[in-house]
């Protein structure tokens, strides 16, 4: 008698109807590898035939293993094979790469590359990534002095431009808490002025009015646009020479200032029979380097020679307040 068909729908009623199944010689659910006998491995070969056929509804699927032994071919019998087939081709005879071990792919020897460097200019692909480029630019280093506790009347850039000197400068902050940020360009610069005030700067020795000088925590990266600037002679102040007499101050601070650039301050001199001169110094070299490209293409200031003038903290000695 077979077992009561299950309904296949009904989950819980066929859970229970695998479960109360049992086979006949009581080997279920032991499995029919790892056995070590021939006759071992045949009995269990037999059973599971046997039993597998008297099941309408559950199938039990049951690993058996053949009578016979597989013989692997020796690595020598399928060089001998593959020999003998390349010479019914009319094929040289050839050795085949196969491992037998491992079974592991064995890749092919790769071709020596060249020495010779490739032609990268005129080529689409290349063979090789290539050497990379030399790197050459110093470490990052602290260029930046923070000068603490100003009082309210030194709060500006140009108050605080007047105590800097023996560097080039790239740009100044002052915060509204009375710190002021100093970026020099060169790191050794920036030491230098710090070794310099190691008992901080006497504002006003008559009043006992100190600020104290300290170094940034920070590196500061000379960027690649620093770089170029500097390369090419740039700095903070532009001199326009041959500026129109009918210019007035307020136009002067209107064009340096537009576009949100910061200025320290503008120097108009004029000496009678010498052209006008204007010095526009900037709070940083960026805001200078956009406002010297924004004034030799204005038509209204094409007559002027624009150019970079020296930074006066580079050149300055010590305390000095122009």
């Amino acid at each position: 008698m077979s077992p009561p068909l299950a309904d296949v729908d009904d989950t819980a009623a066929f859970m229970a109807a695998a479960r109360s199944f049992k086979l006949e010689d009581g080997s279920y659910g032991t499995p029919a590898v790892g056995v070590d006998s021939d006759d071992a491995l045949t009995d269990d070969h037999d059973a599971s035939q046997s039993n597998a056929g008297s099941v309408e509804d559950v199938e039990v699927a049951t690993v058996a293993a053949s009578d016979e032994l597989i013989e692997f071919p020796t690595e020598k019998a399928v060089s001998a094979v593959v020999d003998d087939s390349n010479k019914g081709l009319g094929l040289e005879p050839s050795v085949a790469a196969i491992t037998l071990d491992s079974g592991a792919h064995t890749p092919a020897t790769e071709t020596p590359q060249s020495d010779m460097e490739e032609d990268r200019e005129h080529l689409a692909t290349f063979k090789s990534w290539g050497a990379p480029v030399a790197r050459d630019k110093p470490t990052a280093k602290v260029r930046r002095v923070i000068i603490k506790d100003l009082p309210t009347s030194w709060r500006s850039p140009d108050k605080v431009l007047s105590l800097i000197h023996g560097g080039v400068i790239e740009s100044v902050s002052v915060a509204p808490s009375g710190n002021a940020h100093v970026l020099f360009c060169d790191p050794a610069d920036c030491k230098a002025f710090f070794n310099k005030y190691p008992n901080g700067i006497d504002l006003d020795k008559e009043r006992k009015l100190t600020v104290f000088v300290d170094m940034g925590e920070d590196v500061d990266v000379i960027s690649s646009t620093l770089s170029f600037s500097l390369s090419v002679g740039s700095s903070r102040v532009v001199r326009a020479v041959g500026v129109d007499m009918e210019v007035t101050m307020n136009e002067l601070v209107k064009v340096a200032t537009a576009n949100s650039r910061k200025v320290e301050k503008i120097i108009d001199s004029y000496v009678p029979g010498y052209p006008r001169t204007v010095n526009f110094r900037f709070c940083g070299i960026a805001d200078a380097v956009r406002f010297r490209a924004a004034l030799v293409r204005n038509e209204d200031w094409e007559h002027c020679n624009v150019q970079y003038a020296t930074d006066p903290c580079e050149v300055a000695t010590g305390y000095h307040t122009d």
